[in-house]
């Protein structure tokens, strides 16, 4: 939401560039490391366990700043950030925008700027698979994370499956393959 920002932005937006956040830890990793014995194994885990909430953050930032708005050209992918979490947070932005602040010059509801430009990727959510229909099936990119440890390659076609079992086969191409030609620019 800073002004700082707005050359980026522009940036961006003018050569329709992809742009990417990805998880980071709610901890910082100063803090684990002074850490010793199970307590540093916790702080891992709240680290580890929290990775994804702190997208919400910027994804009400990018929305509640307007730059989703002023940049429609803005692509943005919320790498290996899980999706279960999304619903919520698009209803909890709906609700506060409807409600306290209209005055964003916001001209969508911010759900409906999520549909427009952003896409999340995710490697196993269970229950985000069974909130595609409130997330929006062409916001979702499937991914491995290969070659990192904490990925699901080489049992990826596993995942897929236990996952996926339940969606159409038309529904799991675009999320496994699909969505992320076409925001990558490699297919139509």
């Amino acid at each position: 939401w800073h002004p700082m920002w707005e050359p980026l932005w522009r940036a961006v937006n003018d050569v329709s560039l992809p742009l990417h956040f990805h998880t980071f830890p709610s901890l910082p990793q100063s803090v684990r490391d002074r850490q010793t014995g199970l307590t540093r194994r916790a702080a891992f885990f709240t680290s580890v366990a929290g990775f994804q909430m702190n997208l919400v953050n910027i994804l009400a930032a990018v929305i509640g700043a307007g730059v989703l708005e002023r940049y429609p050209n803005i692509r943005i992918s919320f790498g290996e950030s899980g999706i279960g979490w999304i619903p919520y947070a698009l209803d909890r932005m709906d609700f506060e925008w409807e409600d306290r602040f209209r005055d964003l010059g916001l001209k969508m509801r911010p759900s409906e700027y999520w549909r427009r430009q952003c896409k999340a990727t995710f490697q196993f959510d269970p229950i985000g698979t069974k909130l595609i229909d409130d997330i929006g099936v062409e916001t979702l990119m499937w991914g491995s994370d290969y070659p990192h440890p904490d990925g699901v390659w080489p049992q990826s076609s596993k995942y897929i499956a236990e996952q996926f079992g339940h969606l159409p086969p038309d529904v799991v191409s675009k999320i496994t393959c699909e969505n992320a030609g076409k925001f990558y620019g490699l297919i139509n």
